[in-house]
């Protein structure tokens, strides 16, 4: 399925300061956590494609029926990863407050 990238949101900022912080690690396939500092949000892990030349969608194996409730953290992270000039598959998951984005060595 693919999702259209977040427009604006309260975690976007965190996402792309903890990608821009802990570059070197997300690009030797380490994960890279980011503490937002609040409670709430769905838990869950899934898998992203950031495609370079498509700016509107990423790809995701999420598969509930309706794009606009997928959840808005893993949303903001995808959005980061773009804006970071990161391409490719990722594993986004948000446990309790922190969500963990690391690289994965193939595309969706």
């Amino acid at each position: 399925m693919d999702i259209p990238y977040a427009g604006r949101s309260q975690f976007l900022r965190a996402c792309a300061t903890a990608i821009h912080e802990q570059r070197a690690e997300l690009d030797d396939g380490r994960p890279v956590t980011v503490d937002l500092n609040r409670d709430g949000g769905y838990n869950g892990r899934l898998t992203v494609n950031i495609r370079p030349a498509d700016r509107m969608t990423f790809a995701t194996d999420w598969e509930r029926p309706d794009p606009t409730r997928f959840p808005a953290r893993l949303k903001a992270a995808a959005t980061a990863l773009l804006h970071c000039g990161c391409a490719g598959r990722f594993e986004l998951s948000h446990q309790d407050g922190t969500l963990t984005i690391q690289a994965k060595p193939t595309t969706l």
